[in-house]
């Protein structure tokens, strides 16, 4: 279950009931090659230094190249797997530091989409993003009353200043 539940986690439904294709060396490399290639690609859009980035996508590269080859090297597939990993976490060196920091974080739409699977309302961005408007309404006001133009209140809350007279006209 280990082998489906981690391929899931990449390719979701897709690998649904292949638990048993973990025994054979020639699945179970067909279904690397499939999160290979995906992670080959999100790899590309990572903000790292250039050094890191392009240790990043060597490893990567190099995962994707032992599962597209005639012979699978389990222990070679380990230990790249071990370097992309430390790799990621920020070890650039060989001198066992960390050298760099990993930053995750969620966009809007990752948030509502982690809201959705965990049972969620499937319309809480609709009830949020009413909520904000509320929000940027009050501080337009208070921010107003504190002498601020529309330009500063644009400046502040990094939206134009045509955004802020339209919040203006609906106070």
């Amino acid at each position: 279950m280990l082998f489906e539940t981690t391929i899931r986690t990449f390719l979701g439904q897709k690998a649904y009931h292949i638990a048993s294709q973990a025994h054979s060396e020639k699945a179970r490399v067909q279904w690397y090659r499939k999160v290979f290639k995906k992670i080959v690609k999100q790899v590309q859009t990572i903000d790292a230094s250039a050094k890191h980035k392009e240790q990043l996508e060597y490893f990567s590269n190099q995962l994707l190249e032992l599962v597209k080859g005639r012979h699978f090297n389990e222990q070679l597939f380990s230990l790249y797997l071990l370097r992309f990993t430390g790799t990621l976490l920020g070890y650039l060196s060989l001198r066992g530091s960390c050298l760099a920091t990993p930053t995750y974080f969620q966009t809007p739409s990752q948030y509502y989409t982690q809201a959705m699977f965990s049972g969620g309302d499937t319309m809480q961005d609709y009830y949020d993003s009413h909520s904000a408007t509320g929000v940027r309404l009050r501080l337009v006001a208070q921010l107003k009353d504190e002498g601020l133009n529309d330009f500063q209140i644009s400046l502040v809350l990094n939206i134009s200043e045509y955004e802020v007279k339209k919040l203006r006209a609906e106070l």
